[in-house]
């Protein structure tokens, strides 16, 4: 009895061996496949991001000889007497902070953003002013946005990082899905890779691109999904483990 006992367990366990072998390596490939597809839907994002953010640094560079007439019509030979209330008014500095001015981000941010949320919190890719603890930040980012062109040039190193931390993301996610569905599009990275395919097709069409708002809204509801289903795994671990102990106990 007990070698027909042991012959079991070992026939067991070679089982769930090969069950776990034959797993991983289907895993591994859902995780390249999302890391993939994701990569390839940020991609034109970003890249017709910068394209936009080239396009306002050029229609910046011709207001300069406006500023130069300006400066010259400014000078004392050129310019009127001025009263005591006029100089006095002249004199008075507004300061004022870039981190102060909320524009709506485009569509494309907002799909790239909510598609990867993760990633976008830890980099604070195309925000105005980054915190210090940001990738951003560490990578030359300053606050004023794309005011000056070290800004311009931080800007493209955040979206290189991005693009290899949305791989590392999804690899990471794809390989160890929280569940398994009999549906593939129940689970969380399923759906939120979905919706943000949708959402970037539609952010590419200039007519309906404000729709794409829409999609990525869902995405970001799947990332909540998600972040639930992963603060309630370790619960659900620690209560199968003390059901299991007073089974082994006796």
């Amino acid at each position: 009895m007990r070698r027909e006992k042991k012959s079991a367990d070992h026939s067991s366990r070679l089982s769930t061996r090969g069950i776990q072998s034959t797993l991983s390596p289907m895993n591994w490939r859902r995780g390249l496949m999302l890391a993939a597809i994701n990569v390839a839907v940020a991609l034109p994002m970003i890249v017709l991001l910068a394209a936009m953010d080239a396009q306002l640094i050029q229609d910046r560079e011709p207001k300069s000889d406006a500023g130069e007439t300006s400066s010259i019509a400014s000078l004392p030979e050129f310019s009127a007497p001025q009263s005591k209330e006029a100089r006095t008014q002249e004199e008075q500095v507004v300061a004022f902070s870039p981190c102060d001015f909320r524009a709506r981000p485009r569509v494309q941010e907002s799909v790239v953003q909510s598609g990867n949320l993760p990633v976008a919190v830890a980099t604070q890719w195309r925000t105005k002013c980054p915190p210090k603890w940001s990738i951003a930040r560490m990578l030359g980012m300053n606050d004023g946005w794309l005011i000056s062109e070290n800004n311009l040039k931080a800007m493209r190193r955040v979206d290189v990082v991005l693009c290899l931390l949305i791989a590392v993301q999804w690899f990471l996610i794809g390989s160890f899905p929280l569940i398994r569905p009999t549906r593939w599009w129940v689970e969380p990275s399923a759906l939120i890779t979905l919706c943000t395919t949708i959402g970037s097709g539609i952010a590419l069409v200039p007519v309906i691109d404000v729709f794409g708002r829409l999609a990525v809204l869902f995405a970001f509801f799947g990332w909540l999904w998600y972040f639930a289903l992963l603060l309630w795994k370790p619960v659900q671990l620690a209560w199968q483990s003390t059901l299991r102990s007073p089974a082994r106990l006796s």
